[in-house]
């Protein structure tokens, strides 16, 4: 009998289908349509597991080999211009999965979600359940995809205050290599268990075809527990073998997650967003980045997100009066800052541990003098900035009056609340908590706050109980829970505007990113660490939604009990010729410009160059919100402090580039920094911050393509504009 076949297609992206005897099961996914016998064997988009039926050929290895969806009948299958809905029935069990792909409009991209129904008599465990599992990757070409120069996988590493740090490796190295001629169980996998999702991997892979010029990748949309994982269908030595990609929030073996379903009810896994187009790394972020424009970003009332100051990093941290804050708000004002958020610190008295008293949400009855924070916040207004506030909404401190509550407001796992000391961790599926955290932001909202930092300093690690499963379900159920909660606060505040901050970026995923409208992209202290930070954060936040620290003039942590020394002679003459501040307002063009330092102490010099990277901020800020991030040497490691580091903001068509150049710890005081589609261009070349700075020298090889910068001086930034000469 001849197989029959059904190809489907969005923007570019082949998804090849083959008829079984089960139904419609897809074989390839691919940027270039494929000969038929290049496609891979093929599998549903989906793989699922419930308590005792066996998991598949290996239940300690490959995820994407569970064995249930082969006892599984297709119902339904609908192609359309909008998307692919599928659904697969187990009559004896009557389990049925639903697999739902959206088509992203203008993207090579697809938004797909997979959800398991009860449909049967008896209740059901679900063990395992997929949010995206496609086959057929890396096919054509003549090399087989273990060989080292065929497949690369980019993935992107993370710890606090060293965020973002992607690296590129191949099968082998990852541990995907040729065992024997049986089926290969070994994977290449990357996870996460907790609420901080970002703590040790981003939920974004990349997977390049250096033979034939082609990516795939997705990214995994959840503040909870995720799992992608990376194998090879079929024994090596079979020419229909090739690779899949499966992702999860929902496994047993990541993270203990197990959902019982009583007959009706229904599980929905988090979404996974994924495609392929031709190219390398940077087309695969092109793509992503178009995709997070057009379904992540939360709109916001105000037309530009304000340019906002913060009064913490390597400045108050986390202990605000008004003699220390009023110089401060002068100075953010003079500056052009549009936003001024007090952040830590304002809700305890001046001897106590702020972190303990979480939760309550009171003004300190002692550091704002007969005004209170009231009067701080209208200070603020005066000087025509958006007051800001910092808060942790998701916990609550031990010695808080707020700990007093039943147990039923918190978390619990064990019998005892999740957490402990200065945080417990509030259930936001509580209604009374939804409604107690709604009159926190009212009684702000009134009081004249427009900003809202909103910080998360811990993890509820392994879940919690009694959300209908195991600790991992509750983990996901509370994680949706205060999604929807932050969706009722910006329905009923819409010029509010609302950062997610988590120990800087330890939950950074597009989960909770597409609620929220501002992503603080790292803790970092150190101002010469965040061009790699940053670097590599763009590749995983949207340029115009990253807002990246700038702290000239910085009080460092282990001085922060010594204010002063900012005053002192060798302190100023330290900062006299600018280039520390001009570093670290570079860093900050590159993204959402987030002021910070005891810019309030800088001499006239300095001043002026805040205040004209403030001013260049808003000129660009249209530009960075319709950007492309690309990296004319790559990223530089937050450990290589002798290197030089670059990245830019590229516009739709290419005709203009804003590059930032970083020279770091290097001996070498000129680097050419090739630029990816500029080769035979001609091109306007302009140092854009600092204006009038003849120290710096560049030059521009047309032929190449290639903009050449010689730095006279390590630890010097600069920031320059490419054009398109189109004069003749």
């Amino acid at each position: 009998m001849t197989k029959q076949y059904q190809t489907i297609q969005h923007e570019g992206m082949h998804l090849q289908y083959e008829e079984t005897d089960h139904g419609m099961w897809q074989r390839a996914i691919s940027p270039k349509p494929l000969e038929l016998g290049e496609a891979s064997i093929a599998y549903p988009n989906f793989q699922t597991a419930i308590a005792g039926i066996p998991q598949g050929r290996s239940s300690a290895g490959a995820t994407g080999y569970s064995a249930l969806f082969a006892e599984m009948r297709m119902e339904r299958f609908e192609p359309s211009a909008e998307g692919l809905f599928a659904r697969y029935k187990h009559d004896k069990l009557g389990l049925a999965v639903e697999v739902s792909m959206a088509f992203i409009p203008g993207t090579a991209m697809i938004r797909q979600t997979t959800a398991a129904i009860n449909e049967g008599d008896g209740a059901i465990t679900l063990t395992q359940l997929s949010s995206l599992h496609m086959q057929g990757i890396a096919l054509g070409g003549c090399r087989p995809c273990y060989d080292p120069k065929k497949v690369k996988v980019h993935y992107c590493r993370t710890a606090w205050e060293g965020e973002s740090q992607w690296r590129s490796d191949d099968l082998e190295s990852l541990g995907l290599f040729q065992t024997s001629v049986h089926a290969e169980l070994a994977t290449v996998s990357f996870s996460s268990i907790g609420s901080f999702s970002t703590a040790h991997y981003v939920p974004m892979i990349v997977l390049e075809d250096m033979e034939t010029s082609q990516v795939w990748y997705l990214q995994i949309e959840a503040s909870s527990n995720w799992n992608v994982e990376i194998g090879h269908r079929s024994a090596w030595n079979r020419p229909d073998g090739s690779l899949y990609l499966y992702a999860d929030g929902a496994n047993e073996r990541v993270g203990g997650w197990a959902k019982p379903l009583q007959p009706g009810e229904r599980f929905e896994t988090v979404p996974v967003a994924f495609g392929c187009c031709e190219g390398s790394f940077g087309d695969a972020v092109r793509e992503l980045t178009k995709y997070r424009r057009h379904s992540c970003k939360p709109t916001t009332a105000l037309e530009e997100l304000p340019i906002v100051y913060n009064d913490y990093m390597n400045t108050l941290w986390g202990n605000p009066t008004t003699e220390r804050l009023l110089p401060l708000i002068e100075a953010a004002s003079r500056a052009g800052a549009e936003c001024f958020c007090i952040d830590a610190g304002w809700f305890a008295t001046r001897e106590e541990n702020w972190s303990m008293g979480l939760g309550d949400w009171r003004e300190s009855p002692d550091r704002f003098g007969s005004a209170g924070l009231r009067g701080m916040l209208a200070e603020i207004e005066q000087r025509s900035m958006i007051p800001g506030i910092w808060l942790e909404m998701e916990v609550c401190g031990e010695e808080a009056e707020l700990g007093s509550k039943p147990d039923s407001w918190f978390l619990m796992r064990n019998g005892r609340r999740v957490g402990g000391g200065s945080r417990w961790f509030l259930n936001f599926e509580n209604s009374e908590v939804r409604h107690y955290m709604h009159g926190v932001i009212d009684r702000l909202a009134a009081m004249g706050v427009g900003y809202i930092k909103n910080d998360y300093n811990d993890t509820v690690g392994a879940g919690a109980d009694g959300f209908g499963g195991s600790g991992a379900v509750g983990t996901l159920q509370h994680s949706r829970a205060f999604y929807s909660f932050i969706d009722e606060v910006r329905e009923k505040h819409p010029s509010l505007v609302l950062e997610n901050c988590a120990s800087g970026a330890m939950r950074q995923d597009y989960g909770i990113l597409r609620h929220f409208h501002l992503q603080s992209f790292t803790d970092q202290e150190i101002y010469t660490r965040c061009p790699s930070i940053l670097g590599g954060s763009l590749a995983t936040v949207l340029p115009e939604q990253l807002g990246i620290w700038a702290y000239p003039y910085p009080l460092l942590h282990p001085n922060h009990n010594a204010p002063e020394i900012v005053e002192t002679a060798s302190y100023r003459e330290s900062m006299a010729d600018g280039e520390q501040t001009i570093f670290n307002l570079v860093n900050g063009l590159c993204g959402q410009l987030y002021l910070s330092g005891r810019i309030d102490a800088a001499d006239e010099r300095n001043t002026a160059l805040i205040a004209e990277a403030v001013g260049l901020a808003k000129l660009e800020r249209s530009f960075v919100r319709n950007a492309y991030p690309v990296w004319p040497i790559g990223f530089s490691r937050i450990g290589d402090a002798n290197g030089w580091a670059s990245v830019g903001l590229a516009s739709e068509e290419g005709e203009r580039l804003l590059l930032a150049v970083w020279r770091l710890g290097s001996h070498d005081e000129v680097m050419e920094l090739p630029l990816p589609g500029w080769a035979n261009q001609a091109a306007v070349v302009k140092m854009l911050y600092p204006v009038g700075c003849g120290l710096v020298k560049s030059f521009y090889n047309e032929r190449k393509g290639a903009l050449s910068v010689r730095f006279p001086s390590r630890n010097q930034a600069r920031l320059f504009e490419i054009k398109r000469d189109i004069s003749g």
